[in-house]
Formats: structure tokens, C-alpha cells, sequence
């Protein structure tokens, strides 16, 4: 050892070229604002439902203008071909059944779109610009062939000032590339074709679905351009006790003029301020540095660490004799840093101690999935996702590299959360190696610049699950992360230098014990597949399914898993293998509700007391990500909130597994044992100095109070021990073992949970226990009143609302009810209501 991380080796390593703000910054002052920006630079948006779109025929009848195309289509662009044939009535819908199948055909075909559009404006070299076409795409504008391009995440661009007209015609052709179908029978299918492209690679049937993406699946426009043309402006925290910033400006050209920044709060009241700078860049390529102090400023922190302020920062370029370019950011100040462990740095582990603003904090984190297979994003739906994920106390998402650089809105979103993001670039399983590292550096170096200002973003990646991550390519990814950014750290792939993923519960079959054990410097993968709610299945299977219960049969529920049901391992197992394999040992399954019940049991308790553990071992344990938050397509998956936004059960557990004021046990076993450390966490110090008891008991399976332990304790900082309970032989081997455990501080409950032990002693003895009795009480202010009227608890409340699940929130779940006890929670809805516990039955209020 040397004293040196492997961040330190591997940069030097890699020896990248200055970051942006590194070099000398001209310091600004505020001086009054002198008039409104200018407009900036032009652009025709080229989107709309007046595309169309055909298959086959040759390049001679598609782009000769006296050709009409027979047949074709009306298109909405942005959207992908699959989208466009299921809103034309062609296709049924992809995610219903096994209609996947009819979808991916038409990813094997060739595609054309064209567009034909007025344009009378007076641009300054205008150019054709396109975000994202998937993925082999070649263009023609007014009979003019433009070229071709490979790449799904952005790009070409095009020089069409002496090509534009009046009247307009524009044609894009779309190959059938990349692919390489290998179906595992007639109607299951995986395609090995994403190795060999840049996209987003988990609709290619390795999990879930295989309906590769193609068409121009993002925004198309017309941009003015200058002679002067100036990157994306690039805003640093310099030094977040002061509120001093450095912005970054490259340009492309030589010239004079002035730069204009305003920044002004954008969440918040306040004053803004104007900074600026005359300017000369002399070389084609140039960087404008200049430092200011936003004065009292307030700094963002993650969720459940502070307020997320933010600012409007505008940057106007304007050089003398040519167009304006006028950008408009919205910023954060706070700063990131990575340290080592406490034993220090090691050469071999990656710095896992995450500090926001010289704060070290525990990463209570998720792996976030791209949310829809045919690319469909509107901003509901990321609004349900990423809303669940805050009330989830959440602060970290691992856009992981099955999927695709985030978009412009999600970040925003998570701006505005305080939810911290983890990008990977779109590689997996060394496939850096074999795509084209063209195509790849290239999506990298678009994102980088779009993504790079906004506060939330806090590691780059470069993909996921790579044995060596290594080559060409992995090492131009890391230049690129050091060269535009700096500000942040890259990590070649995760798991990797200290991180760990793990699935022996669920591949490798083993006891849940192994996933209860799991232990690293920084946990970003590990889980437990479970079904959807009844309602959510019953929108993707056939009716006459419902009532069908066939582990073995060919159903489309069976199909829905990772695998279709198809793919056998290891050995002969099937995906119901695996599912079932922890469902039984929470009960026979008989029928479909049974099995929603093993599987999300079985999710909840693989994954929570894992979560707690690695709270627990802070700061030797730095973070945790349970795979996964979201799904790409409705199936039985790891996902804790399904395709269509309804939370499962392990939500709401998790959800108290992730309180930032939380009183737990350490469980290393799902059998009981006979001494339990009992450990106060306490993010924040939301109770320091105050004196808390913790209340722990312990019920027997006909919910009768067999032991009962209380601990004072004052919270020491993020993880205090409080006290081990010790378990008589005879009550640790009770089946089931109950344990109920409350915080209490100055006489108020502040955290309540509860857990289950020794259950598959006998299998189905949680739902076989002593009935109580609820009722549900709206009260006023969005809020319900829930009432144990039962003479035993009530363990396992649920609140649901069956007709507006998709949209349906409720603050708590999953909770433990004492007779006569009662909680009030806050609810999106309160009629409706569905209340259920493991000893109630479900009852509409």
C-alpha cells in the first residue's frame, strides 16, 4: 500500500487533460442588470404528428418525391415504430400477454419516415439536428443525401442552409440494426445484437422484454448557429461556505464580445444578481473562466438532509457582429467529494465515503430502470417514480447501465427531491469491448455537457456488471468524465473497487440467510424478484387466466418473469422456480394471491434487514442500492413499485428500513436468535441530547406478549447501540416469533416497525394468526384514521385504494396495530379504501 486510493491510481492512469475549471478564472463582481437578454439563437422544432412512416421499399421509390407511399402511416415524432404501429391499430398492445412478440417483428424490418414541413425563416447557417434515432439511420432532405449515423442517444447534425426551401421534404430510413435474434422457443426471444450498438440494451430480452427499440425516438429541429459558437456553459461550486462560483465557457472560434450572468433563486425568494466580462478569444478554441460569490447562499442538500435551493443562472455570449447564444440553467451550490474509509486509503478500493458539503453521509440507495420498454416518458410518469423514491427516504438512484443517460426532466426531478444520481453509460458485462467505441464516446460526450450543472448528479460510470472493464473505450469514458467534468468521481463499472452485487438468494437458489449477510465497503446490487398486486397482474393477462393457477403452463402470467419462464438455470430451473423457491416457505400456493403474498414476503425480508445491517456498520459500510425501484415492463421482477407505479409491499418496508430516524434490530437470520444488538439510527440528529426509549416485544403466534425489553439511550450521532436483548432457548424457538419495536422520544412515538421470525418453521403461520378487526376513518386535510377495533394487533396493515392504484399514495404501510390502537396517515385518496393485514381480511372503506 502507498496511501494512494484506486480513484488516485486510476487517474493517473488514465492522465486526463485539464478539467474545465482548472486554470486561471477572471473574478466578477455584481454590477447592475443593463437590459433583457436576448432571444439567443433560433430553433424550428421539427416534432409533430404530421410525420409518416412505411417499411421496406427501396431508396429510389422512397425518396423520389413523384413516389407516394402507399400505405403509410400517420406518425407522432418523438416515438418509436412500436408506438406508432400499436396507435395506429396495427400492432395489439406490446405489454399485454405474449404480444411482445408481434412488436419485435418490426424490429427485423427496415423503416422510413419523412416529413414534409414549410420553413420561411432567415437562419444563420441552420443545421438539422437530431437527439436520438436507434439506431442505423441514414438521411435525405430535399432529395440531398446528408449521410448516415449509428447511435441511439443523439446525433447527426447537419449543414441544410443551401438545401432548405420553402417547401421541404424530409426522409429518414431506419435499418434493422443492431441484431442478432436467438429465441428460446416460439415466442420467448433474447437478441444479442446490443453488444454491438450503443442502446438501451434491457429491451433486448436478457430480463423482461424483447422489443429492440428503433425509429427517431427524440426530438428533431432546425438550430440557428453562429460563427461563434459557445459550449453549454459549465457552473462549478468553487467553495460552498463562501457561495463561490466558477463558470466554465468553451468556444469554438475566434472573436470579441461580452458575457452576461444572472443568477437569480429559482424554488425560493430572493434577489437575483448580474456579473459581467468583456471577452477575446483569439484561437478556434477557447475557455472563458470567471469566478463570482452568490451572497448568502443556500446550499442543497440530499433528501432527508436539508432543502434543495436552487438557482436560475442565464449566460448570454454575446460576441460583436454575429448571433447571441443565450442559455438558461438551473443550479445548485453544494459540493461532492468521495473520501476513503477510516482505516484510510487503499489502492485497491475506490473512496466510498460520500461528503456533501464536508458532510459524510450514509447512501440509503436504488437502482433506477429505465420505466417503459417502448420508450414512452411523459413527465407523470416520472413524476410517480421519482415522488415514490422521495417518500421512500431514497437519496440515491443508480441509473444503471442496462438503460440510457437520464433524461433533461428526470434530472430536474431529482434536483428538486434531493435525490443523488449515479450515471452509467449504456455498456454491461464488458460489452465496452465489441460496441462501437464511436457511437459510444460520442453519446458520452453529449451527456457529460448536457448533464454535468445539475446538482443531483453525483458519480459517473462507465456501465454495469463488467469483469474487467477495461479497454479502449472504458479509458475514453473516464478522460471524457475528468475533461468535461472533474467535479465528480468515475467509477470504470460497480461491482468494483470496494462495491459488491449479490443474487445468490434468488440464481444461485441460496438460503435467504446469505442475502441477510451480505457485507462491503458499498453494497449497488442485490434483491429479490416478487409479483405485482392483483390489479396490476390483471392488466396484463388474458381473463381467463386469472382464475388459473400453472406454475409449468405456457400462460402469459408464467411468461412475465425475467426469463419468459423459459430459460432454464442453473440446471433445470425456471424463472418460477426461483420465485417459488422462498414463496412456499410463507405458505402453499395454491392460487395467484398466494403467490403475490410468498413473493413480496420473501422480497421484504431479503432485502430490509440487509438495508438496516449496512446503516448499522456505518462508517465502515458507506451506502447501500436495492435492485431495483422501477420496472422497464410489467412482470414479476426485483422492482419494490411495479410497471404501472403501484408500490408492493416491500415498498412501504423498505420505506421504514430507510427511516432517517429509525430504531432496529440487527438480524442476521430469518430463525431467530437467542441475542439481538439493538441499534438507535439517527440521520440527522434529530434527537440528540434528547432521551429516547426503545420498546422491543416479543409475540408468539397467537399474538400473545411473551417479553418485553425497554432501553433509554441519547443518540451519539448517525448510529448509536443501545443494548442486546438476550432470548431464553424456549422463546427463541417460537414459530412464529413476532418482534415489535418502538422509538419514544420525550413520551411521543417517533419510529414504529416490526419483524417476523421463524416463520417457515410453518409455512403459513403469518396468516393463520388470532383475527382482529379495522376500520378506516376519513378525517379532513387528505388524511384517513386507521382503528384496530380487534381485541389482538394488526400485523401487516395494509391502506390501498384498488381504483386509483396507479396514482394512490399513502404515508405508511406494512405496520404493526396494537388492539384499540389507532394511526393516522396521510392519503391521496380517501375513498376507496382497501384495509388488509396478514390476521384481516380485505375489506373496501
Amino acid at each position: 500500500m502507498n496511501g494512494q486510493s484506486l480513484d488516485q491510481r486510476e487517474k493517473a492512469l488514465w492522465s486526463p487533460a485539464p478539467a474545465p475549471f482548472e486554470g486561471p478564472a477572471v473574478a466578477l463582481e455584481p454590477c447592475a442588470e443593463d437590459g433583457p437578454l436576448p432571444d439567443g439563437a433560433r430553433t424550428f422544432s421539427l416534432d409533430s404528428a404530421d410525420w409518416e412512416m412505411i417499411d421496406g421499399g427501396t431508396v429510389a421509390e422512397r425518396t423520389d418525391p413523384a413516389i407516394p407511399w402507399e400505405g403509410a402511416l400517420k406518425a407522432r415524432i418523438p416515438n418509436t415504430v412500436h408506438t406508432i404501429l400499436y396507435e395506429n391499430g396495427v400492432i395489439p398492445d406490446p405489454l399485454f400477454a405474449k404480444n411482445d412478440k408481434l412488436a419485435r417483428e418490426n424490429s427485423y424490418k427496415t423503416w422510413w419516415f419523412r416529413r414534409e414541413f414549410d420553413f420561411d425563416e432567415d437562419f444563420a447557417d441552420p443545421r438539422l439536428c437530431f437527439d436520438g434515432v436507434c439506431y442505423n439511420a441514414v438521411f435525405w432532405l430535399n432529395g440531398h443525401f446528408l449521410g448516415g449515423h449509428i447511435g441511439m442517444f443523439g446525433g447527426p447534425e447537419y449543414p441544410v442552409g443551401g438545401l432548405l426551401r420553402k417547401h421541404n421534404v424530409l426522409i429518414v430510413k431506419v435499418e434493422d440494426a443492431p441484431a442478432d435474434p436467438r429465441p428460446y422457443s416460439a415466442y420467448a426471444d433474447h437478441d444479442e445484437g446490443w453488444k454491438y450498438g450503443v442502446v438501451v440494451n434491457c429491451v433486448y430480452g436478457w430480463h423482461y422484454a424483447c422489443i429492440p427499440s428503433r425509429g427517431i425516438w427524440a426530438p428533431v429541429c432546425i438550430r440557428e448557429t453562429p460563427r461563434l459558437v459557445a459550449e453549454r456553459p459549465f457552473f462549478v461550486t468553487s467553495d460552498y461556505r463562501s457561495g463561490r462560483l466558477t463558470v466554465c465557457i468553451k468556444l469554438t472560434g475566434a472573436g470579441r464580445g461580452r458575457v452576461r450572468i444572472r443568477i437569480r433563486p429559482h424554488n425560493f425568494a430572493g434577489e437575483g444578481r448580474q456579473f459581467a466580462a468583456e471577452f477575446s478569444a483569439q484561437v478556434d478554441a477557447a475557455m472563458l473562466r470567471y469566478t463570482f460569490t452568490v451572497d448568502n447562499a443556500r446550499l442543497w442538500w440530499p433528501n432527508g438532509y436539508g432543502e434543495q435551493p436552487l438557482y436560475e443562472a442565464a449566460v448570454a455570449v454575446e460576441p460583436e457582429d454575429d448571433l447571441p447564444q443565450v442559455f438558461h440553467e438551473v443550479i445548485g451550490i453544494r459540493e461532492i467529494a468521495m473520501q476513503p474509509l477510516p482505516q484510510g486509503p487503499r489502492e485497491d478500493l475506490y473512496n466510498w465515503t460520500l461528503t456533501v458539503n464536508g458532510r459524510p453521509l450514509f447512501v440509503k440507495g436504488t437502482n433506477w430502470c429505465t420505466t417503459d420498454a417502448l420508450l414512452r416518458f411523459p413527465e407523470e410518469r416520472y413524476d410517480r417514480f421519482l415522488s415514490l423514491a422521495k417518500a421512500q427516504n431514497l437519496q440515491f438512484l443508480r441509473a444503471w447501465g442496462g438503460g440510457m443517460p437520464e433524461s433533461d426532466y428526470f434530472y430536474r426531478r431529482c434536483d428538486e427531491l434531493g435525490l443523488m444520481v449515479a450515471q452509467e453509460w449504456p455498456t454491461c458485462w464488458d460489452s465496452q469491448k465489441l460496441q462501437p467505441i464511436e457511437a459510444l464516446t460520442e453519446t458520452a460526450l453529449i451527456h457529460t455537457v448536457r448533464l454535468r450543472n445539475h446538482p443531483s448528479l453525483v458519480q459517473w460510470a462507465g456501465g454495469n456488471e463488467s469483469a474487467q472493464a477495461d479497454g479502449p473505450a472504458m479509458d475514453a469514458l473516464a478522460r471524457i468524465a475528468f475533461e468535461l467534468d472533474g467535479t465528480r468521481p468515475f467509477h470504470r463499472t460497480s461491482p468494483y473497487g470496494g462495491s459488491l452485487h449479490s443474487y445468490s438468494t434468488f440464481w444461485e437458489m441460496e438460503e435467504m440467510d446469505a442475502a441477510l449477510n451480505l457485507r462491503a465497503p458499498f453494497i449497488g446490487e442485490f434483491g429479490m424478484a416478487s409479483c405485482p398486486n392483483r390489479e396490476s397482474v390483471y392488466r396484463y393477462i388474458p381473463e381467463e387466466e386469472r382464475t388459473l393457477w400453472d406454475p409449468e403452463a405456457k400462460t402469459a402470467f408464467n411468461y412475465h418473469t425475467p426469463r419468459f419462464n423459459e430459460f432454464r438455470w442453473p440446471e433445470e430451473y425456471n424463472d418460477m422456480d426461483h420465485l417459488l423457491r422462498r414463496a412456499v416457505e410463507f405458505g402453499e400456493i395454491r392460487s395467484l394471491d398466494d403467490f403475490i403474498f410468498g413473493t413480496q414476503m420473501a422480497q421484504s425480508t431479503a432485502v430490509r434487514h440487509t438495508l438496516e445491517a449496512a446503516r448499522a456498520d456505518w462508517p465502515q459500510a458507506t451506502g447501500i442500492c436495492y435492485y431495483k425501484l422501477t420496472d422497464v415492463y410489467p412482470a414479476c421482477s426485483w422492482s419494490t413499485v411495479d410497471y404501472y407505479g403501484v408500490p408492493k409491499t416491500s415498498y412501504y418496508v423498505l420505506q421504514q428500513a430507510y427511516a432517517p430516524l429509525h430504531a432496529m434490530l440487527v438480524i442476521r437470520s430469518i430463525d431467530a436468535a437467542q441475542s439481538y444488538p439493538v441499534v438507535l439510527l439517527d440521520d440527522n440528529g434529530d434527537v440528540a441530547a434528547k432521551p429516547c426509549e426503545v420498546v422491543v416485544r416479543f409475540f408468539d403466534g397467537a399474538l400473545r406478549l411473551v417479553r418485553q425489553e425497554a432501553y433509554t439511550a441519547r443518540s451519539s450521532g448517525a448510529v448509536t447501540p443501545v443494548g442486546e436483548i438476550r432470548l431464553p432457548a424456549q422463546e427463541a424457538a417460537l414459530a412464529p416469533l413476532l418482534i415489535h419495536i418502538q422509538l419514544r422520544v420525550d413520551g411521543a412515538v417517533r419510529d414504529d416497525t416490526f419483524y417476523w421470525q421463524n416463520y417457515r418453521e410453518k409455512p403459513g403461520c403469518l396468516r393463520t394468526l388470532p383475527a382482529a378487526r379495522l376500520e378506516a376513518r376519513p378525517l379532513d386535510g387528505g388524511r384517513v384514521e386507521v382503528v384496530n377495533t380487534g381485541f389482538v394487533p394488526a400485523a401487516g396493515v395494509l391502506v390501498e385504494c384498488p381504483e386509483h392504484d396507479t396514482s394512490f399514495t399513502c404515508s405508511d404501510g406494512m405496520f404493526w396495530l396494537d388492539a384499540g390502537e389507532s394511526r393516522t396517515l396521510a392519503v391521496s385518496h380517501t375513498e376507496g379504501l382497501r384495509l388488509s393485514a396478514w390476521n384481516v381480511p380485505p375489506a373496501l372503506y
